[in-house]
C-alpha cells in the first residue's frame, strides 16, 4: 500500500471535487467506472495515482488500471525498478511494459 495520503494533499482533492462536482465519485463507484492510467514516474501522473488512492479509499471507487510503457531509447533501469516497485505497492492492477525488448510484466 502506498503511503497515508497527507490532510494537506487530501484537502486538495476535496477541493478540486468540489470544483467538478462533487457526486462524480459517487456516480463513478456506482457505475463501476473504469480508469486506465498512463504512469510515467513524473509528478502529474503521481498525483493522479494518489487522487485514484484517495477516491478509493474515501468512495470506494473501482481500482484504475495503470500502464507504465519505457520505450527503451536510454536504459534507465535503476528508475524503472523503482517505479515498478511503487506500482507494485499501490495495489492496482499493472502492466510494465519495455518496448525494446518486448518484455511485458503484468500483476
Amino acid at each position: 500500500m502506498i503511503p497515508e495520503i497527507p490532510t494537506s494533499i487530501s484537502n486538495l482533492f476535496e477541493l478540486a471535487l468540489g470544483r467538478m462536482g462533487n457526486q462524480l465519485p459517487i456516480l463513478w463507484a456506482k457505475n463501476k467506472t473504469q480508469f486506465l492510467i498512463s504512469y510515467s514516474g513524473g509528478k502529474d501522473s503521481s498525483i493522479l495515482v494518489l487522487f485514484c488512492q484517495y477516491l478509493k479509499e474515501k468512495y470506494q471507487i473501482t481500482s484504475p488500471i495503470l500502464f507504465y510503457l519505457s520505450h527503451g531509447i536510454r536504459s534507465i533501469e535503476a528508475e524503472e525498478n523503482e517505479l515498478f516497485h511503487f506500482l507494485e505497492k499501490t495495489n492496482f492492477p499493472f502492466s510494465f511494459v519495455k518496448k525494446k525488448s518486448q518484455i511485458f510484466l503484468s500483476n
